[in-house]
């Protein structure tokens, strides 16, 4: 941020006051979210309608995830350029642009090009939230305004598998991604009349930061993390329906509907993260979630609905909560000066790992063997990830 984003974080109203302002931007960030997660409870009817298999349809979420990923690296110079406001904005209503558009299409080279569309509308969001969300709260509330911020996606988890099963009750996918679509548009317009902050122009990154950035094995430590992260946030939760409908032979309402029920707990998670991660240590928080996590995908592997439930509810959890602890490790690690740019390369990495790579990996897995074996092995990963958190610095006694 600049130094007016500082002046302007300082002399923000109290938060009470900030409140609905911050609960706007929230709202971009849950229809940003959902514009994605929407196409996880209609990938299997988009796979028969368009003749995919399970490799081609989650090779999809990855291009979507390489659009992703440019408009994250990119988004750093952007900022510099364009208020953080009026791109957050624009990132809604392109991403419902691009629903409306993919609901048109019928052949798999063209959804090919709507993904990557996808990718790169949705990936310009984040960082221009954030950069808008720093100018409404005062420093000492920036971590109410973070957690209120998360609620976005974590609600979006619950409510966009329950709202596609609802409104395939009345049409079919097309209709589906067309109304998310009316709905990002509209959330986008409503803030760029009527939302606060992000009037700022970022600074440039410089060159010097990233290459110290790029050599810091800490970077890439905090970039498989919220890989990780984003991994079991987007990666499980997109190819659920698919494992719930195939291996266990449940109907795809019934599937969509214990995907929603399995990520009630996620806002209550993501609220509560952080002040565990104050009360317990980031790092000790970290460590535990990642232990649930990997015990929790295992229970995914395992062909029972029974170990399959719990373990979804268990991952969904952890997921949210982990993410509160990680944000706080990067602050503790980084000063404020360097996290910027520290975060222009761990998070289009993790993005690419998180939205693209795993997707891919489970499809494959599922294809060639079964979804169970791809959970299992993200199990280990999560459980093996405990080792290298000995590379954190050690936290000050309490």
């Amino acid at each position: 941020m600049t130094a007016d984003t500082h002046a302007t974080t300082d002399t923000a109203p109290a938060f009470s006051a900030a409140l609905p302002w911050v609960g706007l931007v929230a709202l971009l960030f849950f229809v940003n979210y959902g514009s994605r997660a929407v196409l996880a409870p209609l990938l299997l009817s988009i796979e028969t309608d368009l003749g995919l298999d399970h490799a081609q349809a989650t090779r999809l979420l990855f291009l979507m995830a390489c659009g992703f990923t440019v408009s994250l690296a990119a988004s750093g110079f952007l900022l510099s350029r364009v208020a953080p406001r009026r791109m957050a904005a624009f990132s809604c209503m392109a991403t419902g642009a691009v629903l409306m558009g993919m609901s048109a299409v019928h052949d798999h080279a063209a959804a090919r090009y709507m993904f990557v569309l996808m990718g790169l509308a949705a990936g310009l969001y984040f960082p221009a939230g954030m950069a808008t969300l720093g100018t409404l709260a005062r420093q000492r509330d920036w971590g109410k305004a973070v957690s209120i911020h998360e609620l976005g996606p974590n609600l979006s988890f619950v409510a966009v598998p329950l709202l596609a099963e609802a409104g395939l009750r009345f049409t079919d996918w097309r209709g589906v991604l067309a109304g998310m679509g009316a709905l990002g548009m509209l959330a986008g317009i409503t803030f760029a009349c009527v939302g606060r902050g992000g009037r700022a122009l970022a600074e440039p990154p410089s060159l010097r930061g990233f290459t110290g950035a790029l050599r810091s094995p800490l970077t890439w430590l905090f970039a498989w993390l919220l890989g990780l992260g984003v991994a079991g946030e987007y990666a499980t939760y997109s190819v659920l329906p698919l494992h719930l409908v195939e291996s266990l032979g449940l109907a795809p309402g019934t599937a969509n509907g214990l995907l929603a029920a399995s990520r009630l707990v996620t806002p209550f998670a993501a609220l509560a993260g952080g002040w565990v991660a104050d009360r317990m240590g980031a790092r000790r928080t970290i460590a535990a979630c990642l232990a649930l996590t990997g015990i929790a995908l295992l229970a995914m592997a395992v062909p029972s609905a029974v170990a399959v439930t719990a373990g979804m509810t268990v991952q969904g959890g952890m997921t949210a909560f982990i993410f509160p602890a990680i944000f706080k490790e990067l602050a503790r690690c980084y000063p404020a000066a360097r996290l910027p740019t520290v975060l222009s390369i761990a998070t289009p990495a993790s993005s690419l790992v998180g939205t693209g790579a795993a997707p891919a990996l489970l499809g494959a897995i599922g294809q060639a063997w079964s979804f169970s074996a791809g959970f299992a092995l993200l199990g280990v990963l999560a459980l093996a990830t405990i080792i290298p958190l000995r590379l954190l610095p050690p936290e000050p006694r309490r």
